[in-house]
């Protein structure tokens, strides 16, 4: 009687362990891998099942965001004054920075979408201006070899009230599909372009 009582007693706990297994197993399958740095995403669950390919390794290919040198202001001046003119900041209007930069990452078996996240400032020049108007705000994709993978200008909206001498301004651009690197030698930047001189 004690070797049938032990018996049942194995397989009750056998049972046990093999539910909390296949729940363990449910609980891990994925189709897709997802750095969220925006905060603007599913959470990132691995397979436990399948071998994870390297190209799908967020940390290493999602590409950093960076503001491009030189890139992160523009000035916007009245009267067809350019930034070459002499005394051209007494014409200036609006001054506007780019602050902060980041960028999300979702992987599908062929694709690498991603949405890049702008924040920044603008303050009002000599003239007090306020109101709203656009900045020209580009993200582009390069390799390592200075090869274009995605290039994008946007016409950002920003609006000072009345009253107020500055504000701030956000966007993102979620439009990024490009397919998965082989290698991480991307790099994402991003700022102001003002276009070739008139």
């Amino acid at each position: 009687m004690k070797m049938d009582w032990d018996n049942k007693k194995l397989l009750k706990l056998f049972g046990v362990s093999a539910l909390a297994l296949t729940l363990a197993a449910c609980n891990s399958a994925t189709q897709n891998q997802t750095e969220d740095t925006l905060g603007i995403s599913e959470q990132p669950e691995v397979a436990e099942t399948q071998p994870v390919d390297q190209s799908t390794n967020l940390r290493a290919f999602c590409p950093r965001t960076i503001i491009r040198a030189g890139t992160e202001t523009y000035r916007t001046f009245e009267g067809g004054v350019t930034k070459d003119d002499p005394g051209a900041l007494n014409s200036l209007q609006f001054q506007s920075t780019i602050t902060d930069v980041a960028r999300e990452c979702n992987y599908s078996p062929t694709n690498l979408n991603m949405k890049v996240g702008i924040k920044g400032r603008v303050i009002n020049g000599p003239t007090g201006l306020t109101g709203t108007f656009n900045v020209p705000v580009r993200v582009a994709i390069t390799s390592s070899a200075d090869e274009v993978v995605y290039s994008q200008l946007h016409q950002v909206q920003v609006t000072i009230p009345d009253g107020k001498s500055n504000a701030f301004f956000s966007f993102v651009d979620s439009n990024i599909n490009i397919p998965v690197p082989e290698k991480p030698n991307l790099i994402v930047y991003v700022g102001f372009d003002e276009g070739p001189p008139s």
